[in-house]
């Protein structure tokens, strides 16, 4: 078991845990605007802004997922005296799946139908997740990660993090790095990109921030704005 001893003189940073939020609460905050905002007809347009939304539901489940199989178990036993906080973090989470399964359910529907059908209960869906979200990650970021640093190794730390980057497919990391780094200032990027191999590093700055430009250039002009 870690204790806080493991952690005297080094301890742990639950930052990255901030800025991957911040990306969620931007991306689900601007979602609906992107469904309402697409233009009917243009399916090319559709399943751009579908891809975008249904990877960033695929990242918020893989999240979840991580924290609920690496986190809160150890919290738990760790810290039993908060029990009714780790119970409510993760009744949370179960209830943010199940919204995310309903817009998970539309946005397959709409994407479909090439943006014809279902856009406002879409929008609505992804509005719910977004509130929900953002009340969970406000409550997690208070109550639940200033408890972390004493019970939990920077090694288990990091475990959440790789155990979510390695669920997401080769193919959309850069993207999925991309909507975290965003937003974030020059110490911030450092932080995350301290979290991966070399190679992603230099390919990154080689060739992955360059096409995630053009993408959300793409995304704009998609949906008429930012």
């Amino acid at each position: 078991m870690s204790t806080s001893m493991e952690n005297q003189g080094k301890p742990i940073t639950t930052h990255d845990m901030v800025v991957v939020h911040r990306m969620f609460r931007r991306e689900f905050g601007q979602a609906a605007g992107r469904v309402r905002g697409v233009r009917h007809g243009s399916r090319a347009q559709v399943r751009l802004v579908a891809d975008r939304l249904e990877l960033l539901l695929d990242t918020l489940h893989h999240h979840h997922e991580g924290e609920d199989r690496l986190l809160w178990p150890k919290l738990a036993a760790r810290l039993p005296a908060q029990g009714e906080l780790w119970k409510r973090m993760q009744g949370q989470h179960d209830d943010l799946s199940a919204g995310v399964a309903r817009a998970r359910a539309l946005l397959a529907a709409w994407a479909a139908a090439g943006g014809i059908t279902h856009r406002e209960e879409l929008a609505e869906a992804f509005d719910r997740v977004a509130e929900a979200a953002g009340d969970h990650f406000d409550q997690e970021e208070r109550e639940a990660l200033p408890l972390v640093a004493a019970v939990v190794s920077q090694a288990e730390w990091d475990e959440i993090g790789e155990a979510a980057s390695a669920a997401v497919p080769k193919s959309r990391l850069f993207t999925v790095l991309g909507m975290i780094l965003k937003d974030a200032d020059p110490g911030e990027q450092i932080l995350i990109m301290g979290h991966l191999p070399l190679a992603p590093r230099v390919l990154w700055r080689a060739v992955g921030e360059r096409n995630f430009h053009r993408l959300e250039q793409r995304l704009e002009a998609a949906v008429g704005h930012g």
